[in-house]
């Protein structure tokens, strides 16, 4: 086995993504792409676990962490796109995808785009399929969604005030007060380019739509929140498609830092099955 190493990458090429790579160099890589409010650090405890046999690689999104503050943000094919220039640059294709929250969204239309680039995959607590089951749980998704719309579009006029706004909403939703208390409104961009999409009939050829992975995944979804993001459906198909569903029955959506042990014990044992060189 090759000796732990670590590595910050941050490619002048303006259609890559800032990533950390640590662990063994010629080791199977692991990519681990977050949500919102988060950054790469919410990885922590997965890459501590694993980097002793594997090559993790923790990417940032465009204007989360200490990322420059790209106004604009990214709609979902050119975050796509970015991510699949920072695999290239990685050189060890076909990776692992650990995804979570927005993070996981972006894997699905990643692998739906690059399927030979994805060996396996492993999402966290949101599906292929988010249909809120009932009308309260449409009230509750399209209340909490379009606020932090609202304050995307206030921040790019009162970014004081934007960022506050989110700050403090982001606490109404108990964030963890780490991601909390750095967060920005320019972080809120992957709400808005969703719903514009999803409201422009010209533009929902961006988003997932009909969904079927190419590669097993193994999804990993908290039982103690007030709202769930996946179907029954989606669970079926990650099943149909050779994948296992795990339910963390005490985990909030932040089960990765809360049950690091748990979640570590089924990456291990899904990557030591699934993300292997003769696997």
């Amino acid at each position: 086995m090759n000796s732990a190493s670590e590595q910050s990458t941050n490619s002048n090429d303006v259609d890559s993504l800032a990533v950390m790579l640590v662990g063994a160099a010629k080791a199977p890589t692991v990519v681990f792409v977050h949500g919102w409010p988060d950054d790469a650090s919410m990885w922590r405890n997965q890459v501590e676990a694993l980097r002793a046999d594997f090559r993790c690689a923790t990417v940032t999104l465009p204007n989360f962490g200490e990322t420059v503050s790209e106004s604009g943000g990214c709609d979902f094919p050119t975050i796509v796109d970015r991510l699949h220039r920072t695999i290239e640059e990685l050189g060890d294709e076909p990776v692992v995808l650990v995804t979570h929250d927005w993070g996981a969204y972006i894997g699905y239309l990643y692998e739906k785009k690059f399927p030979d680039s994805v060996k396996t995959m492993v999402a966290m607590d949101v599906g292929g399929h988010v249909q809120p089951a009932t009308l309260r749980d449409v009230a509750m998704f399209v209340s909490y969604q379009w606020t932090l719309v609202t304050l995307w579009l206030l921040g790019g006029i009162l970014p004081a005030l934007g960022t506050w706004l989110t700050r403090n909403f982001a606490r109404l939703l108990q964030v963890p007060e780490r991601q909390a208390s750095t967060l920005r409104s320019r972080c809120n961009y992957p709400y808005f380019y969703y719903w514009r999409s999803l409201m422009l009939p010209w533009a929902r050829s961006r988003l997932l739509g009909e969904y079927r992975p190419q590669c097993p995944v193994l999804y990993i979804y908290g039982g103690a929140k007030p709202l769930m993001f996946h179907t029954d459906h989606w669970l079926s198909i990650v099943e149909q498609t050779g994948g296992q569903n795990v339910c963390i029955e005490q985990g909030s959506h932040w089960f990765m830092e809360a049950q690091a042990a748990q979640t570590n014990e089924l990456l291990n044992e899904w990557l030591g099955k699934n993300a292997t060189r003769g696997a």
